[in-house]
């Protein structure tokens, strides 16, 4: 009984527990589907929140974008007003110069050797043309043969004219004396230029036209009588004119021109020498006179010129020997232009002589050969030789002779 009764019991908690077997898998499987479905909704809410922010960033990049388009149209048109108004400098002024360096030896007419490496030049040439009848110019010159190495003003001055269209033209500012032509050659000045160049503050009066240019000038210059130590000297007392006609072909050329100043006196290199010996004022002023004459046929082409003083200096202020001076010098030149090797060269010979200008250290013969080539757009090496003789030691000179040899490496831009 008792086993029956046990076996009964078993097998009735046996099919409980088949019962609650289901029952109990299925409460699991649903709890798992809600959480499955949570994890979905929550997937489904980044997801949006990822297309949200995915949004907002590419409106962002698409105001940049159209910022920076309008931001480089304002910037083209900023700069198309700048031009239309003006302000690129590049438009009006134009920037030129040279640079020249040199290798020299020679002998003096004291019987000295020297031998030296020089930065003879740098010049920059600035020139503002805002309107086709008003044009501006500056020249800043360095000159590394003089005793003082600075950069100086050498020409600063406004010119209103426009002569294509009316010939008439005025120049005011620091200026060149249009007296003289002073063409060369020649690595070394020629002696007429010496003499005669002036570079004063002053206006110049205009013509030109049909090869045609006339001038005429008045500028400061050095004062007449009064007392010559006094070294205040910025009054008007220059005046000038001057006539140049020039022809020009393919084949041939022609110039020809004539200068005058009230004072020769106010040459740089007399005026130095006056100024060394304490002297700013002259006791009368000394007129100087220019000539010039070029010719160019082919390959070939002469040149001459004569400057001179129409009346003499006293002997306190420039002395010849024991007599008053009246300086004056000539130069003379031909010159051969021919290709070697592709490079433009040309070769010219020259003649120069000076009279009663002993005082100024200038030599009363000079004798040259020069030679110049362009190697490159805008590069020239040129070369020169010269026999300079002295004056006699009665003339205030020495008698004796002096040569030089000159190498120069010249750029221009």
């Amino acid at each position: 009984m008792n086993g029956k009764l046990t076996r009964s019991l078993t097998l009735a908690a046996g099919m409980m527990c088949l019962v609650a077997q289901p029952a109990q898998a299925a409460t699991d499987s649903r709890e798992e589907i809600e959480l499955l479905k949570q994890q979905v909704q929550q997937l489904m809410q980044q997801n949006q929140q990822l297309h949200q922010r995915l949004s907002e960033m590419e409106k962002n990049t698409a105001v940049q974008t159209i910022a920076g388009k309008e931001s480089v149209t304002e910037d083209v048109a900023l700069h198309e007003d700048e031009k239309s108004s003006g302000l690129a400098i590049n438009e009006f002024v134009s920037l030129s110069g040279s640079i020249e360096g040199d290798f020299k030896t020679g002998e003096d007419f004291t019987g000295n050797h020297s031998s030296e490496f020089v930065l003879d030049t740098v010049e920059l040439i600035m020139e503002a043309r805002m309107t086709d009848w008003a044009t501006g110019k500056i020249v800043i010159d360095y000159d590394g043969t003089s005793d003082s190495e600075d950069l100086f003003l050498d020409e600063a001055h406004i010119t209103l004219g426009k002569t294509e269209t009316f010939p008439f033209f005025l120049t005011g500012g620091k200026i060149y004396a249009p007296f003289g032509d002073f063409s060369t050659n020649m690595i070394q000045d020629p002696l007429t230029q010496a003499l005669g160049e002036i570079n004063p503050k002053g206006i110049i009066a205009g013509y030109e036209k049909n090869g045609v240019i006339a001038n005429v000038l008045t500028y400061n210059g050095m004062r007449e009588g009064g007392d010559p130590a006094e070294e205040e000297n910025d009054s008007i007392n220059g005046f000038g004119a001057s006539l140049a006609y020039s022809y020009e072909q393919d084949e041939c050329g022609f110039n020809a021109g004539i200068g005058w100043v009230s004072n020769l006196a106010d040459a740089g290199t007399i005026t130095d020498y006056l100024e060394e010996k304490g002297i700013f004022a002259v006791a009368d002023q000394a007129p100087g006179l220019s000539l010039n004459l070029g010719a160019r046929y082919n390959a070939f082409a002469l040149l001459t010129e004569y400057v001179t003083a129409l009346d003499h200096f006293t002997l306190d202020e420039l002395p010849y020997g024991v007599s008053e001076a009246e300086p004056s010098a000539w130069n003379s030149e031909l010159a051969y232009t021919a290709t070697i090797m592709d490079k433009e060269t040309v070769f010219a010979v020259g003649y120069q002589k000076s009279w009663e200008a002993s005082a100024l250290e200038l030599p009363e013969h000079r004798y040259l050969v020069a030679a110049s080539i362009g190697l490159f757009e805008g590069t020239t090496l040129a070369f020169e030789y010269y026999y300079d003789k002295d004056y006699s030691i009665s003339d205030g000179g020495t008698d004796n002779n002096g040569n030089g040899f000159t190498t120069r490496l010249g750029y221009e831009f």
